[in-house]
């Protein structure tokens, strides 16, 4: 079997609290968009200095895709998705604990796997809580009539792959480093260099042509919502995704873990 359920089951009970007051947060944030929409309708707010992605209340769909890369929502996806991820193993080393996880009869790929499994969860949970609280303030402001409901599944899907890729590049330095801070810096590093590109090239004629570099540049809500799937930008989380758990599948079982400075 490639997953220890019982793992998985103490990795879960380690951040459930972080896991039940972040989804809860996210859906208090998630379902404020629809009612800012009500109150700006039709309207785009050109604010000095600001994208005009984080900006753009001129429909429904353009207002709920600000609920997924606003900077507060890049930090709350980030913390219930990679953050799960990124110290469950250099964590585990950091304290001196690795090892007796290590002398349990489980093999360490299993332990990687299981690792990506809850973070996965995570991104899929917090993915949810979004499209739920959307539901939710669109029922409370009173435009549930324009949220088209048959594409949300689409949405949540293609936002638990986004997130799964971070989380499982987050599990992969996990798997290389025997401290929590390098990891760490790594991942978020990783993250905020493609939304400064991202945000930088969207109000920046200079840097535009290069956003395409980022990979927030491949993630667009929007059109998500109106039934427009970039099946290319799925390909390309997954293949990055698939990158990094491979590269945390063949450096972990190789490492020499000797005691911990």
């Amino acid at each position: 079997m490639p997953f220890n359920f019982t793992l998985l089951a103490r990795l879960i009970r380690g951040h459930r609290v972080r896991l039940l007051l972040g989804l809860a947060v996210v859906v208090a944030w998630s379902l404020i968009f629809p009612v800012i929409y009500e109150a700006f309708k039709g309207q785009e707010v050109n604010v000095p200095g600001k994208p005009s992605g984080l900006t753009n209340f001129s429909t429904l769909a353009s207002t709920i895709a600000i609920g997924f890369i606003h900077p507060i929502s890049i930090a709350l996806f980030g913390m219930l998705s990679a953050g799960l991820a990124v110290g469950a193993i250099s964590g585990e080393r950091q304290r001196g604990t690795l090892e007796l996880l290590l002398a349990k009869p489980i093999a360490r790929r299993t332990i990687v796997l299981t690792v990506l499994l809850e973070g996965w969860i995570g991104a899929a949970l917090v993915s949810g809580a979004n499209v739920l609280g959307t539901i939710a303030g669109a029922q409370i402001a009173g435009v549930s009539g324009e949220l088209s409901v048959e594409y949300l599944p689409a949405l949540w899907a293609f936002s638990t792959l986004f997130w799964g890729m971070f989380t499982t590049i987050a599990a992969a330095a996990s798997c290389t480093f025997d401290r929590t801070a390098p990891a760490m810096g790594i991942t978020v590093s990783f993250i905020m260099a493609n939304y400064i590109v991202e945000v930088i090239g969207s109000f920046w004629d200079v840097a535009e042509p290069y956003q395409y570099l980022s990979l927030f540049h491949h993630f667009v809500p929007a059109d998500l919502l109106v039934g427009t799937n970039d099946l290319s930008a799925a390909a390309i989380f997954g293949a990055i995704a698939l990158a990094a758990a491979l590269w945390g599948l063949f450096v972990f079982p190789r490492r020499d873990l000797a005691a911990p400075n």
